[in-house]
């Protein structure tokens, strides 16, 4: 599943693939040795691996991604007691060994194998059969695959497999390898469409973090793009590795997945319809140590330079469906670079500087600073198991500089016409942010495309243009703020960030959870009239087309236009797991639950612990609310 949506006519564009579809390899016809005597057959396993994609890896194939061995925990369920058969064992995987032993049927083998480290209570991994006097087996199993230095809990066979199966605690490169399967559950007497006892359990396996990717492509006409450098962050030094920055420090370095099954029984399983989350594997994360502000992609493989460009070898390609990739040095899964899940999202910001050359022969080259693009919110809520696409659009629409210092933001081509000067004392100047909607601000008293600032006296004017038409403000969908924090300088990401996530709004005073606060100003929008420097006007405007404000103290202002309202404000707060889960029966007055990880609800005076309940804890202080499904234009002002 592809999805491409375009932001902005500066850059930007997304999309994600998922994949929530995961198929083992299916023998249907087990050529097992001849059972004991007994009668009684071994218990066998098989596997199947799928990576962020679409696709499912069978056979070798998945075994090389999960590094040729997973651990099994597997209990069987007798009288209603959990009664465990299968302690953390190895499962090994070698060609071309199936059907040479009784619990090998598909090149995988537990019998003999080496005992997990840390499992003294086992002395030797020997062979499992069938009992039918158990009326079911559960079997869940993760892979570490290539990785190394992730902490790995031990998998427990009691109930706690809905709250709490198992844990990994590391970085997102140490955890880029790990894999963890569904719940299969085998049922006696056998239930149609399930696993039955003597079936081959077919474990499928899905990736624990998920995978970014990141793309630029360019659309200017007459000029190739080369030297692309990324900023870290709103005033950091470009360099040539890939950049997404957030304003604050939300992104997540480390931190503790746990995996829990919070949908199983047999009723979940014959219910009509069946329910679509039975034996899920469900993952919550909690940050641990400190969180960045930025997330690196590698560097850019480019393509190589057209017939009539000069001066270097390699260039932006043109087009989204083949953009240029960052990828990182020594990347073996391609283009993708892996992340912690991060579900609640925040604003990243993609500054770049980047040379144009003339494709007309001459090698005349143009250098553009600070050009911006933002990826809101919505849009990197990342979950565990989803490939995620960004893909920046460089056209000649930009907000970038050619002269970082004293030029106007954007490209302007050159024209030719004839003129006659009556005066040259008279100056007109705008800014336009290039986004969707595009806001210009101007005054006439003001050179703001020299110093990129307003005065106290300067009347200061404002338009939203959408495809080139005016766009009818109101008083409801348009506002003026002052910004406040602790920074120094603003952004639009901050702004956006504080409209989308804020602790407060009260009377139209915003405070952003990233602690920048918008107090809302005056402004008129009756004017229908321009005024330009010389004396003349713009005229045939209508009431709403043209906002009229004076900013009464220096600081940083944002006009901000809302094309669209929110859909749905929801109250959150940092929640986490309780680890480890109250006893059934415990107090849990204290504590929340939830059934959609968005709204949580509180237990109450008196509350106690439930069998099959996840329950977790509120870190009060950082209550805020998301605003989801709007889109802003924001410009931002600064005021001497």
């Amino acid at each position: 599943m592809k999805k491409y949506l375009f932001f902005a006519a500066a850059l930007v564009a997304f999309a994600s693939c998922s994949s929530d579809d995961f198929v083992g390899e299916n023998n249907n016809s087990p050529n097992l040795n001849p059972a004991p005597a007994s009668g009684e057959k071994a218990i066998v396993f098989n596997s199947g691996a799928n990576a962020v994609t679409r696709s499912t890896h069978v056979g070798a194939d998945a075994a090389a991604m999960l590094g040729n061995n997973f651990v099994v925990e597997g209990i069987k369920t007798v009288s209603g007691s959990p009664v465990e058969v299968f302690d953390n064992y190895n499962v090994n995987y070698t060609a071309n060994s199936a059907n040479k032993t009784a619990s090998n049927t598909a090149n995988w083998e537990y019998v003999g194998q080496d005992i997990l480290t840390g499992k003294t209570a086992i002395y030797a991994q020997t062979i499992k059969y069938w009992d039918y006097a158990a009326s079911q087996y559960d079997f869940w199993a993760y892979s570490l695959g290539g990785s190394s230095g992730v902490t790995v809990s031990s998998l427990d066979h009691d109930a706690a497999i809905t709250t709490s199966a198992y844990t990994f605690t590391g970085t997102a490169t140490q955890l880029k390898d790990v894999y963890i399967s569904d719940l299969v559950t085998a049922y006696n007497p056998s239930v149609s469409g399930e696993p039955a006892f003597q079936d081959e359990v077919n474990l499928a396996f899905r990736a624990l973090v998920a995978k970014i990717r990141v793309g630029l492509y360019e659309t200017i006409p007459g000029y190739s793009v080369k030297n692309v450098l990324f900023y870290p962050s709103a005033s950091g030094t470009p360099a040539a590795t890939a950049v997404l920055y957030s304003a604050n420090t939300d992104l997540p370095s480390s931190g503790e997945c746990t995996v829990y099954f919070p949908t199983v029984g047999k009723s979940n399983a014959i219910s009509s319809p069946k329910n679509s989350d039975y034996n899920k594997a469900h993952i919550s994360f909690a940050a641990a140590g400190t969180k960045t502000a930025n997330q690196s992609y590698g560097t850019l493989i480019y393509g190589t330079k057209e017939s009539h460009e000069k001066t270097g070898t390699e260039f932006l390609k043109r087009t989204s469906a083949q953009p240029t990739w960052a990828v990182e040095s020594g990347n073996s899964s391609g283009d993708y670079s892996v992340v912690l899940p991060n579900e609640d999202g925040t604003v990243l910001t993609l500054k770049v500087d980047y040379t144009l050359e003339s494709t007309d022969g001459s090698g005349e080259t143009i250098t553009i600073h600070g050009a911006e693009a933002w990826v809101p919110a919505q849009y990197t809520r990342w979950k565990s198991n989803y490939a995620y696409t960004y893909i920046f659009k460089i056209s000649d629409n930009t907000n970038g500089k050619t002269d970082l210092t004293n030029g106007p933001a954007g490209l302007y081509p050159i024209t030719f016409d004839a003129v006659v000067i009556d005066s040259e004392d008279d100056t007109q100047e705008t800014i336009t942010t290039v986004s969707t909607p595009s806001i210009t601000t101007y005054s006439i008293t003001s050179d703001v495309t020299t110093t990129n600032e307003y005065k106290t006296s300067d009347v200061i004017y404002a338009t939203t243009t959408e495809n080139g038409s005016l766009i009818t403000m109101t008083t409801d969908n348009t506002w003026l703020y002052k910004l406040t924090s602790s920074k120094t300088d603003y952004s639009a990401a901050d702004v956006l960030e504080a409209l989308n996530k804020y602790v407060s709004n009260t009377a139209g005073t915003i405070v952003g959870r990233n602690a920048v606060t918008l107090t809302p100003q005056t402004f008129t929008l009756t004017e229908t009239e321009l005024p330009l420097v010389d004396g003349n006007k713009i005229t045939g405007l209508t009431a709403g087309q043209l906002a009229k404000f004076t900013c009464a103290s220096a600081g940083t202002y944002a006009f901000v236009y809302q094309k669209t309202a929110p859909t749905a404000t929801t109250a959150k707060a940092e929640y986490n797991v309780v680890s480890p889960q109250p006893a059934v029966g415990a107090d849990v007055s204290s504590y929340y639950t939830t059934t959609d990880g968005d709204t949580y609800t509180a237990c109450g005076a008196s509350a106690t612990a439930v069998a099959g309940t996840v329950y977790f804890s509120k870190i009060a202080s950082s209550d805020y609310n998301v605003a989801t499904g709007a889109v802003y234009g924001v410009k931002v002002i600064i005021v001497k």
